[in-house]
Order: structure tokens, then sequence, then C-alpha cells
């Protein structure tokens, strides 16, 4: 069960998982000593990894999408994504499509190709970003 004190230290990481366990116990009023045992217990059962968010623009794939996919062959869409380098996540979700796909590439056609690729085992709805309003809990 998680306390309230375990829910400071889980926004404070969300924020910036580079944080050191003195900054954190600075920010929530507790010693280092403490705060590292806590992060530990909540590494082994609510922190799933730590991460890097990295700028697709400056590695020079501007094009943000998504692609939703109505198949019957989940294996061969698995395999095709996780062979398919844009490909950045995919999630299985319920409705009309069976799959999401998140997408990041350098040229409009990239993500075409996509659909164009699995047209033999799947159809496809591309949803191009337009733009990105990231919410906060600040």
């Amino acid at each position: 069960m998680l306390d309230h004190i375990d829910h400071q230290i889980l926004d404070l990481l969300k924020r910036n998982a580079r944080l050191t366990y003195t900054e954190i116990g600075k920010q929530i009023n507790m010693s280092s000593p403490a705060v590292k045992t806590r992060i530990e217990r909540l590494e082994d059962y609510v922190i799933k990894r730590y991460t890097v968010e990295v700028n697709n623009k400056e590695l020079n794939k501007g094009i943000h999408g998504f692609v939703l996919f109505k198949t019957k062959s989940c294996e061969k869409l698995m395999n095709y994504c996780k062979e398919n380098s844009n490909i950045i996540d995919l999630w299985r979700i319920g409705g009309e499509y069976n799959y999401m796909a998140e997408v990041v590439c350098e040229e409009m056609e990239e993500l075409e190709q996509i659909s164009k690729d699995t047209t033999h085992f799947a159809f496809s709805n591309i949803l191009s970003v337009l733009g990105n309003h990231p919410v906060s809990n600040d």
C-alpha cells in the first residue's frame, strides 16, 4: 500500500528520474537513507523501469503518428512492429481496432509505408500528430 510520501517520491521521479536521494529528501523533508529505502521498495513493486525521453526532431524524426490496426494475425503484426525501427510502441486496444502503434519517422512516406507493408495481414488507419499539448499535474 502506497502512502502520500511514496506518491510524492513517484511524482518527483516522474519529472526527473535522475534526482539524487538527497535532492528528493530535501523536497519532502526526509533523510537520504530513508528515501533510498522507500525507492528500493518502490522499485520492487511499482517502478517498472527508468527511461529516457528523446527529442525525435533532433534525430531528424520530426514526423509523429499513430497507426490503428484491425488484424486477425496478431503474431504477424507484432513481428512486423518489432522489426520496424520507426515503431516505438505497440498497444493492444479494445473497440473497432485491436492494436495501436506509435510511430516516429523522418518522412511522411515512411508512415504511409507502414500501412502499405501491412495490407496483407491488417487493415490500418493512420493518425498524424499535428501538435503536442502535454498535460501536467503541476
